[in-house]
Order: structure tokens, then C-alpha cells, then sequence
């Protein structure tokens, strides 16, 4: 139970919890840059989308969008480094 062995050695957490506000911050970003317009479409019947849900929307969208690309980078590098080794 890694779990449990981590909540009895606090300071193995701190990877994981600066790895969460590094998510948090990156989705904050993406969320300000984020449009909230909403065509009239939308919002009516049935999907009744908000400009607070769009924004919400696109900003996780964009958070995938930085997070996938990141680990793309983050692959060709390791290969590179791979490589040159």
C-alpha cells in the first residue's frame, strides 16, 4: 500500500503535491487565455451552454493541448539524449 507508506513519510508527498499545483497553475493559464463566447446555438435547448461553462471547456482543452505537447517534447528529448549517450 504506497498509500499508506507515503501518509507515515510526509515528505515523499512533496513530488506529488508540487506535481498538482504545476497542473493547477498550467490549467489557471489556460482558463484565463480561454474564450467564453457563446454562439446563440448553444445556448439554447438542449445544450444551454454558459459563457462560465465555455470558458471552463476551452481552458481544459487547452490544458490537454499544453500538457500533450509537453510530453511530446518531452519524448524526443529523452530520445536525443538516448542517442547522443
Amino acid at each position: 500500500m504506497p498509500l499508506i507508506k507515503s501518509i507515515g513519510d510526509p515528505g515523499s508527498l512533496i513530488k506529488t503535491g508540487a506535481a498538482v499545483v504545476a497542473l493547477a497553475v498550467v490549467f489557471f493559464v489556460m482558463y484565463s487565455i480561454a474564450d467564453n463566447e457563446v454562439t446563440a446555438r448553444f445556448a439554447a435547448d438542449p445544450f444551454n451552454l454558459t459563457p462560465g461553462l465555455s470558458q471552463f471547456v476551452g481552458g481544459a482543452l487547452l490544458t490537454t493541448y499544453v500538457l500533450f505537447f509537453v510530453a511530446l517534447l518531452g519524448i524526443v528529448f529523452t530520445e536525443i539524449n538516448k542517442a547522443i549517450k
